[in-house]
């Protein structure tokens, strides 16, 4: 009787570390990110807002480096601490997180923009090339996914860092897919609920991601760190 209580509270208990480590890092998250906030419920998306959005985007890449660099550490330790592990995630990852996030947020941008322009007339043309946009979108949010845990854990070259997340885009397939999906899920329960659903998950969704992806970092600490 006493060891099924003493594994009852065991698992409360990692339960409910887990649910404050979640909110928490979750706050810092949104925290980081009030600049892009404001401007979300501030401006419409259109052409002429589109600097103000990619400026409010900058801290973004940071944030989210920031909060792979916990979950990659919760995965593998089962424990953190939030408030010092997360801004030290921040503050070690700041410089490298935007050489990458800098052209990867305006390579976004470029196609999110020329997506609007062939879709605001119809033409077959048009049609083609917005599809073509719209895989070359797809393509560059699956690199991304690679590319924060990549710089969250490790010290590469910029160029490194973009080769290393393309060849594990194709050669980690099932897991490039898997990450796509969990997107997938978390854009479809936005769509149900509310945009503002992501502050509040995102956290959540990065612990996913991490544990998906394990099997990259593992094989990149093991090839590519000796």
């Amino acid at each position: 009787m006493n060891k099924q209580q003493e594994f009852g509270q065991g698992i409360l208990s990692v339960v409910t570390n887990h649910i404050y480590w979640f909110m928490l890092t979750n706050i810092y998250f949104v925290f980081c990110n009030l600049i892009f906030l404001i401007a979300f419920m501030t401006l419409e998306p259109e052409l002429s807002n589109m600097i103000l959005i990619f400026i409010a985007l900058i801290p973004t890449g940071p944030a989210i480096t920031a909060l792979c660099y916990v979950m990659d550490k919760l995965v593998r330790e089962k424990e953190i601490s939030p408030t010092r592990d997360f801004f030290y995630g921040y503050k070690i990852n700041f410089k490298d997180t935007l050489k990458v996030w800098l052209p990867m947020l305006a390579a976004i941008f470029i196609l999110i923009i020329d997506l609007q322009y062939f879709y605001q007339e119809s033409t077959k043309i048009n049609q083609i090339m917005a599809i073509v946009f719209l895989v070359g979108l797809g393509f560059l949010i699956c690199i991304l996914l690679y590319v924060f845990p990549i710089t969250a854990k490790f010290k590469f070259r910029m160029r490194d860092v973009f080769k290393l997340s393309f060849y594990y885009s194709f050669k980690k397939l099932k897991i490039t897919t898997g990450n796509i999906g969990i997107l997938i899920i978390a854009l479809f329960l936005m769509i149900i609920t509310t945009d503002f659903l992501f502050i509040f998950i995102a956290s959540v969704l990065s612990y996913v991601l991490t544990l998906n992806s394990r099997a990259v970092i593992d094989d990149i600490e093991e090839n590519y760190t000796k």
